[in-house]
């Protein structure tokens, strides 16, 4: 089966950060309420509830700039600008002690998925190898699942072995290995469009926040 590199390296990179989000994920409200001033899981919840608002509220105009440039150099950049801003953020956990450092975080988070998601699932869609849509897609699904299926339990001992300081760091570091997957890609990315895409970019979202 012949899979064209770019989306190889789309994949691999899909990988690494659901691996990466979902050592996390599972645990975000246990450390609110064990490790921030005030927190508790009112304060958890409203953590998803910041993310998710910026998410929906920056998507679209970052989608639409993306849409609005010919070539796919606009969309490489939103992802690795994006996904780069997402490892870093990782870090901010660990100095956070008040409820509305999470929020913050959550929101910042929110934004850099707001880059990154739609910029991959733009290359990803371009690059999909002909009579191999549907297969090609499933293999992502397949990535996801079992990256956050492993992951989720090595989480957990993480932080029990280890503690959260331990997990944000294992989690910015991986971020930053995949993105660091996307610079070999750049000569296969088109300075101009092969065709008229359509693109439907609010979807799933294969980058949860916690």
């Amino acid at each position: 089966m012949v899979i064209n590199r770019l989306i190889k390296y789309l994949l691999a990179y899909d990988l690494i950060l659901s691996f990466a989000l979902g050592l996390l994920v599972p645990f975000l409200s246990v450390f609110v309420i064990q490790d921030i001033h005030g927190g508790n899981i009112k304060v958890a919840g409203l953590s998803f509830t910041v993310y998710w608002l910026v998410r929906v509220i920056t998507v679209t105009p970052l989608a639409r700039f993306m849409d609005s440039h010919d070539g796919e150099r606009d969309e490489y950049f939103f992802t690795i600008a994006g996904s780069f801003m997402l490892s870093t953020l990782m870090l901010f956990f660990i100095w956070a002690d008040k409820a509305w450092h999470i929020y913050l975080i959550q929101g910042l988070i929110g934004a850099s998925n707001s880059m990154a998601v739609p910029g991959w699932r733009i290359l990803f869609t371009d690059h999909l190898d002909k009579g191999k849509v549907g297969l090609e897609w499933s293999f992502d699904d397949i990535v996801i699942g079992i990256s956050t299926a492993v992951s989720a339990y090595l989480g957990a001992i993480i932080v029990d072995d280890y503690g959260f300081k331990t997990l944000f760091v294992i989690i910015s570091i991986l971020g930053y290995i995949g993105t660091l997957m996307l610079i070999p890609t750049w000569k296969s990315i088109r300075k101009k469009p092969k065709h008229k895409r359509k693109r439907t970019l609010i979807a799933k979202d294969p980058f949860p926040s916690g």
